[in-house]
């Protein structure tokens, strides 16, 4: 995203989708270097094995001199075996990323709040910080007082607990945020989190009565100095249950400070869904697509249809087909576009029906048009059947194969073009390079 189009997308979509690109940083992070890190330390045991071999064999030989070569290469094994058996390298990317991960949701509170009281000023009044008339007057103008008093309150808040900041921000905006089925998880997240990084892990009874205060279940007996650990299933889970209560956070903050910008807010919502589908992100997309569901307020009954069709999809894809079902047929179809009704045929697995809607439409509707078919997580499934097949090249004029070979070829064009740098381009672009890095 360019900084122009930045700058027309609403400053709280931007800070959501910061902070969502954040997450999916440190997952990938996870997903590739972590493997990586545990197999080169399997390489280094590996080799400390050929070593403790080597020198066992030179010990028992007979010449003095191979004796003494042995001593000196077990004294050496000695010492890569203190080091390695006290390191733990995957974990210690995954404690700094679990780390990580609350600074950049520190930084997201910080961008969100300040988003909020810049689009409803009227919220200074709730702050009640009394200001003496001698640090009134250092100041230039009364904006700068603003910023003052609001990057005040932004640190105060920070200082706080994860529980006590969505108290304040309950009491400040009048609305409840806390009651949602994980809360309690993210609570003791949250909790783990302080354990990580002032005890060492080691459970403390403040880790347990604040977990259990919020209603969090303990699956097993946890005990004042237990060590817990994060293992890759875990960090799965706190991306995912991040990820949920940043957005869940800015999106009702947003619709509650700025009901005007519910249009957007839905766009916004409507998007990160979006993308996890395409992602096959299904757990995250079936979570925000509930939470779609249950807003009170919906811009537009397209886009009320558009969070049905969005929540099928991830139920469907997520084999949760009895669920998918009663939320499909939640909805009367019959007086909808034929876009809509393309959607209900093809996620009710009436191929058939889709086909003759294909035809009907000539490939493009309202909103469906020839590259939706490529794209579109809805034809997921539909893309493979031979009634999609059959319908494209009707409508269309040709085959749909023959647009994916082309579309590859077009690739494969498009980066013979990019591999084909001249010295000038390339010296172009790190003089560019090296700009930045001055700035």
């Amino acid at each position: 995203m360019t900084d122009e189009q930045q700058d027309k997308v609403a400053p709280i979509a931007v800070a959501i989708a910061t902070f969502l690109h954040a997450v999916r940083d440190a997952e990938e992070v996870v997903n590739f270097f972590v493997p990586i890190a545990a197999k080169i330390h399997n390489k280094r045991v590996d080799k400390i094995k050929e070593s403790v071999t080597k020198a066992k064999e030179l010990s028992e030989k007979e010449d003095l001199q191979s004796q003494v070569l042995g001593t000196k290469c077990f004294l050496e094994v000695n010492r890569k075996f203190e080091r390695i058996k006290n390191s733990n390298i995957p974990e210690t990317i995954e404690k700094a990323l679990f780390l990580n991960l609350f600074s950049s949701f520190d930084a997201f509170m910080g961008d969100l709040i300040s988003c909020l009281f810049s689009i409803k000023p009227e919220l200074y009044k709730g702050l009640g910080k009394q200001i003496s008339v001698a640090d009134i007057l250092s100041f230039d103008n009364f904006d700068e007082l603003k910023d003052k008093v609001l990057t005040d309150e932004i640190e105060t808040i920070r200082r706080k607990s994860y529980v006590d900041q969505f108290s304040d921000l309950e009491k400040l905006f009048k609305t409840t945020l806390t009651k949602f089925k994980n809360w309690p998880s993210f609570v003791e997240l949250t909790q783990r989190r302080n354990l990580l990084m002032h005890c060492n892990g080691i459970v403390s009874e403040q880790y347990i009565k604040v977990c259990s205060k919020e209603g969090y279940d303990f699956n097993s007996n946890v005990s004042i100095g237990d060590e817990i650990e994060l293992d890759f299933d875990y960090m799965e889970r706190a991306f995912n249950l991040m990820a949920e209560v940043a957005t869940k956070l800015g999106q009702t903050l947003w619709r509650k400070a700025q009901p005007s910008e519910l249009a957007s807010a839905d766009d916004q919502l409507s998007g990160v869904i979006y993308n996890y589908l395409h992602e096959r992100e299904f757990e995250k997309a079936i979570c925000l697509g509930e939470f779609s569901m249950a807003l009170p307020n919906i811009s537009s009954e397209l886009m009320s249809k558009i969070n049905v069709i969005n929540l099928v999809i991830a139920y469907k894809m997520s084999n949760n087909n009895d669920k998918a079902q009663k939320v499909l047929e939640s909805v009367d179809w019959s007086a909808s576009t034929m876009d809509f009704k393309l959607a209900n045929a093809v996620l009710s697995n009436d191929f058939d029906e889709a086909k003759q809607i294909m035809l009907k439409l000539q490939g493009n509707g309202e909103m469906i048009t020839e590259s939706s078919y490529h794209n579109f997580p809805l034809f997921f499934e539909f893309r493979e059947s031979e009634q999609f097949l059959e319908a494209y090249k009707d409508a269309f004029g040709y085959s749909f194969a023959s647009v994916l070979i082309k579309e590859s070829e077009d690739k494969e064009l498009d980066d013979i073009e990019k591999s084909q740098i001249t010295d000038s381009t390339l010296l172009e672009e790190f003089n560019e390079y090296i700009e930045t890095c001055e700035e």
